[in-house]
């Protein structure tokens, strides 16, 4: 064996402190989620993980064992992120007619949209994505989607005749779309597609679309 395949494999005496090892686990997952919203699943790489993150890749390995395994642990801890986000955005107010849980839900998409965007772009990923993990974690996001539009039914008893499961896929539709076709948008508008004003306006856009025809259809 080498002297650097040695240094490679070094830890310090001792095993780390719990919130050592909680930070060091953060900070790889970080990496792996930024380099799948970047680029797909086919671009993730432990040892691409381990530069970002600047750890061994030995590290990596010691928490993940393979890329499997870190792909895994990307998989949900995105989805806490977006169960976290949703809580937030989807809260309910049973006094408050559909139209205006819609419009606190779009002032909250504003706000948590744009610092927490990879999420939504790993979730892109994960939307044209075949393999049986990603469709489980797909399906982890629908279901949090379909309980908000389920909720606003009860809220706002809307018409019988809507087909619920379109619904819940048209607002899907809505809000990953343009993480989908992300580079068009920017090639046409000449601006980054996940600037502030334009996540405001896209937003404020797709709320609008939800009172006025969506919610009804």
């Amino acid at each position: 064996m080498s002297q650097d395949s040695k240094s490679n494999d070094i830890r310090p005496a001792g095993r780390p402190k719990a919130n050592e090892r909680a930070n060091r686990e953060a900070d790889l997952l970080e990496a792996a989620i930024n380099l799948i919203a970047d680029g797909g699943f086919e671009s993730l790489n432990l040892r691409q993980v381990a530069l970002r993150a600047d750890v061994s890749l030995g590290l990596v390995r010691h928490y993940f064992g393979s890329k499997a395994g870190l792909k895994s642990a990307s998989n949900k801890a995105v989805q806490r992120e977006i169960a976290s986000i949703f809580a937030v955005v989807f809260e309910v107010n049973a006094l408050e007619s559909a139209d205006q849980q819609v419009e606190k839900m779009t002032q909250r998409l504003i706000v948590e949209v744009y610092p927490k965007i990879k999420y939504f772009k790993y979730l892109g990923q994960l939307a044209i994505s075949n393999d049986k993990e990603a469709k489980d974690s797909f399906e982890v996001y629908f279901n949090t989607v379909k309980n908000f539009v389920e909720r606003l039914d009860v809220t706002q008893q809307l018409p019988d005749g809507r087909d619920r499961t379109w619904a819940i896929f048209q607002f899907i539709f809505l809000q990953l779309g343009p993480v989908l076709i992300e580079q068009q948008i920017s090639n046409i508008l000449g601006r980054d597609a996940f600037e502030t004003d334009i996540i405001r306006a896209r937003v404020t856009s797709m709320s609008r679309m939800l009172t006025s025809g969506l919610l009804s259809a």
